[in-house]
């Protein structure tokens, strides 16, 4: 997320971001949750909050959709002049800019509160998260909590059947069947085997499968640096300079490609079941697991608490409470046609009920699939940059701009150097 100073607002600016924010000197305490959700989204926004706002007094929950461009920046500009929202839904690594800056709130002090007495909502639904993912909320550095996931998505192969089951081939369980099967497929069809639809979240990946760490958070340093990352590197740049990987689209998106013949298979967010129509004669859409081996990336989308005054923190806080309990979680997940990652909300009917029909072409069976080896990374200073450094580098090296052994040399200084808030 861009880093903006505390700026002034023009007074159009300042009147649109003030309405329905100013504090009333009685009655309800107004948590205003800003977000860019459309359909089936927004609804089930929406109906969180009348329904939380019919349940109590105390507060009252506006929800406004934002545009979706310059979203971060507004935001943040908002915030950080004191008039912005008590919650948005990003993904953690969002949350640590916020945090540094001092503008979001740590629920922490509302937990143990509730703990002392004698409410464990809150503590038992994190509890009930997957151990590997606990990292993305109990992972800042400061031992804060600032930010719970809201639904879980993560990656899936999607591929061309029609090519796959002429040429006898099967979707990959590992890195080398990928390599292999991209490498037949160009070699008989004339068209890259695979794309990555979200590279970064691959190079991390494969950093994990090969053991090696990621960020030592005590020291503030990355730990996967060295010829392992060169090795790797340098053989994700060979297959693209083959061709049997396709490094970039050739149409706007992945889905795109795949659907119009250009490329065999990609591996990119189970969303894509949504938007993937195969052109007529150009194959059948086939979908199976991603590679997950002992480590699946996790995707977790959820709310940011950001600061106001101490009565609307609290009310964020209540709200969100009530937004994740055990049926509403589930809820949530139903409405972003994603999973929940919330232990406690698994066998909810409703949403057992949303499990055991899903659509034919539904790619979430495949993400379920991966679950039990599901993490996600610690959310600390420099964390969001490590992953841009990471993807920033593999393009140097597939463009022959820097061979793998500098472009790692570079990654380390770089990363770091982020970690260190430099």
């Amino acid at each position: 997320m861009k880093k903006i100073s505390k700026i002034a607002i023009t007074v159009f600016s300042l009147a649109l971001l003030f309405a329905g924010c100013s504090k009333k000197s009685s009655g309800p305490v107004t948590v205003e949750v800003w977000h860019t959700y459309t359909g089936k989204q927004a609804a089930g926004l929406n109906d969180a909050a009348e329904r939380f706002n019919a349940s109590q007094k105390k507060y009252v929950v506006a929800v406004k959709n934002q545009d979706y461009s310059g979203f971060a920046d507004t935001v943040y500009n908002a915030v950080a002049n004191g008039i912005g929202p008590s919650i948005i839904f990003n993904y953690g690594t969002t949350a640590v800019d916020y945090a540094n800056e001092g503008l979001a709130i740590n629920i922490k002090k509302y937990i143990d509160r509730d703990n002392k007495k004698g409410d464990k909502a809150m503590q038992n639904l994190i509890d009930s998260l997957p151990q590997a993912m606990k990292a993305d909320v109990l992972g800042f550095e400061d031992g804060g909590i600032y930010y719970l996931p809201g639904c879980t998505t993560g990656p899936v192969f999607f591929y061309n059947k029609t090519i796959f089951d002429e040429l006898g081939l099967n979707p990959p369980s590992n890195w080398d069947e990928l390599a292999s099967v991209a490498k037949k497929i160009y070699e008989k069809k004339g068209i890259p085997g695979f794309h990555s639809d979200g590279l970064v979240d691959t190079i991390q990946e494969l950093i994990m499968h090969n053991n090696l760490g990621y960020i030592d958070v005590a020291n503030k340093k990355v730990t996967f640096c060295g010829p392992k990352l060169e090795e790797i590197y340098t053989w994700y740049a060979d297959n693209c300079k083959k061709g049997y990987f396709s490094f970039n689209t050739i149409g706007r998106y992945s889905s795109e490609d795949l659907a119009n013949g250009d490329v065999a298979s990609f591996s990119g967010s189970c969303v894509n079941d949504q938007y993937i129509e195969m052109v007529e004669g150009k194959g059948e859409l086939g979908m199976a697991k991603w590679i997950a081996g002992d480590f699946y990336t996790a995707w977790n989308r959820g709310p940011i608490f950001l600061h106001r005054n101490d009565e609307v923190d609290e009310g964020a806080y209540e709200f969100v409470k009530f937004f994740l309990n055990r049926e509403n979680a589930a809820k949530w997940a139903i409405a972003n046609s994603a999973l929940c990652p919330y232990g406690i909300s698994s066998d909810v009917p409703e949403y057992v009920e949303y499990l055991n029909n899903l659509p034919q072409n539904s790619a979430l069976p495949y993400v379920q699939a991966n679950m039990a080896v599901s993490g996600s990374f610690p959310n600390v200073t420099g964390s969001a940059a490590v992953r841009k450094i990471l993807e920033e580098h593999l393009n140097y090296v597939v463009d022959g701009k820097m061979t793998a052994k500098d472009a790692v040399a570079e990654i380390e200084k770089q990363c770091n150097d982020a970690l260190n808030g430099k």
